[in-house]
């Protein structure tokens, strides 16, 4: 960790059904993998699912985090795969909706806190669905907001309606675009292309275009079957291209802190 905290990366989409949780997964194993030191906080604060997907048999304590009662290690839990480098988990346990009605004292709390977590180099927040204050507030805390979209018409619109608030929420800050589940390298810059002319026209702003995540059925059934991505379609293009984005939010092989911000 660098003097000046973790380097924050908020993924988030406005809507659910996007794979935001999946690209924040891929994001936390290939930056762990790069040999930074990674921790990934699923900030559905509602419906926290992470570890679900991981098979995990346990998310960590988020919840006594914040409140002080556990230490952040020991809030954690490693996910570790073979082949791969070791990163953590911080969550609420699943499906127990503990954090629900989190105010905003709590989510600001919390961002503060992962601002300044120790031991990390990397913090990946796997944003909630949605655009409420919880969900823009974490984004505005983050060095880097990764929008994450896919052709559907009405991802589109909702992730507008993010872009919008992440930057009346920062000031001006512009998160930048990941279109997932895209056929074709075409379809997906036609994709971008579209909100970075509504942003132009209404927002006065230009989200950059990170890059395109192709669709892969077999990363859909490696979560819902709970199984590793990287042991259950290793060669994945949907794996690969993720791993490409790293570059661009400051991912360097063997680095020793973090350089540069989106911020």
């Amino acid at each position: 960790m660098s003097l000046a905290g973790p380097r924050l990366t908020a993924i988030g989409s406005g809507k659910g059904g996007t794979g935001k949780t999946f690209i924040a997964l891929a994001l936390a194993q290939a930056f762990a993998d790069l040999g930074e030191r990674v921790l990934l906080c699923d900030a559905d604060l509602g419906l926290s699912n992470t570890s679900v997907h991981l098979g995990l048999s346990t998310s960590g304590d988020l919840p006594g985090y914040i409140a002080g009662r556990t230490p952040l290690k020991a809030a954690t839990a490693a996910v570790e795969t073979e082949g791969h480098a070791k990163f953590d988990l911080l969550a609420a346990p699943a499906g127990t909706g503990l954090l629900a009605d989190a105010d905003n004292a709590t989510v600001e709390r919390l961002a503060q806190l992962l601002r300044h977590a120790p031991y990390y180099e990397r913090v990946i927040v796997d944003l909630g669905a949605g655009i409420g204050d919880a969900v823009t507030s974490l984004a505005a805390n983050a060095d880097d907001v990764v929008t994450v979209m896919t052709p559907d018409p009405t991802a589109l619109t909702d992730a507008y309606a993010f872009i919008k608030l992440v930057l009346k929420r920062t000031g001006g800050r512009v998160p930048g675009v990941v279109v997932n589940m895209a056929a074709t390298a075409a379809e997906a810059k036609r994709t971008a292309d579209a909100l970075t002319a509504s942003a132009r026209s209404f927002l006065k702003a230009t989200p950059a275009y990170l890059g395109f995540v192709p669709s892969d059925m077999r990363v859909v059934e490696a979560l819902r079957r709970q199984t590793s991505l990287w042991l259950a379609c290793p060669k994945s293009p949907a794996l690969s291209a993720v791993m490409g984005l790293t570059g661009l939010l400051g991912g360097q092989p063997t680095r020793v802190a973090a350089t540069g911000s989106m911020r």
